[in-house]
């Protein structure tokens, strides 16, 4: 009876913080406890790019070649990446630990689609626990800005709308800045 009424309370409270003003908070302490990636199904849409004075080619500088991301008014950033050659729009987040990559590209970006058998890496996200199949990228670039061998999750069919551009990624990189609603990666 006290564990059927420690459930209840559990899934009460769970249910209170999967509101959607407190998904956002509640992924980055599950990622931070359990030390495991974090995804999150975005729906989002309608970003813009822009490097430099808006043009798409690298821009060398002291500190490497950069690209510029602007916010949308939401203040997120999505831009179109070139994953093993192919280009993909992805999410910038820095909430994921690791690029996610939904399954049904990872055939059209050169990569052999996981077995069943390879969805091995528990993963939490706001529609609960799941698993996916971890995969190494050649290369990944965002403009002129690159990242060779980076790690990536594929995730389980249908359970992203568009792939996500984590820290896998973005920790490799010389520098980030994130000011006046642009976020700027720096080879």
């Amino acid at each position: 009876m006290l564990r059927n009424v420690l459930r209840l309370a559990l899934v009460i409270s769970l249910a209170v913080l999967m509101s959607p003003a407190y998904v956002p908070a509640l992924l980055h302490v599950v990622a931070f406890v359990t030390e495991r990636p974090v995804a999150v199904d975005s729906r989002a849409s309608g970003y813009s790019v822009e490097e430099g004075t808006g043009s798409v080619a690298a821009i060398r500088s002291g500190g490497g070649r950069r690209v510029t991301l602007t916010a949308d008014g939401r203040g997120h950033f999505e831009a179109e990446a070139q994953i093993n050659g192919k280009a993909v729009g992805v999410l910038i987040d820095t909430g994921a630990t690791s690029v996610a990559l939904r399954h049904e590209d990872v055939g059209r970006l050169g990569l052999r689609p996981p077995m069943p058998s390879d969805y091995t890496v528990p993963i939490a996200t706001a529609n609960g626990t799941t698993h996916a199949a971890r995969v190494v990228l050649d290369e990944v670039r965002i403009g002129g800005v690159r990242v060779k061998r980076v790690e990536a999750l594929v995730m389980p069919e249908k359970m992203l709308a568009t792939n996500l551009l984590g820290m896998s990624f973005i920790r490799r990189l010389s520098n980030v800045e994130i000011t006046d609603g642009k976020l700027t990666f720096v080879e």
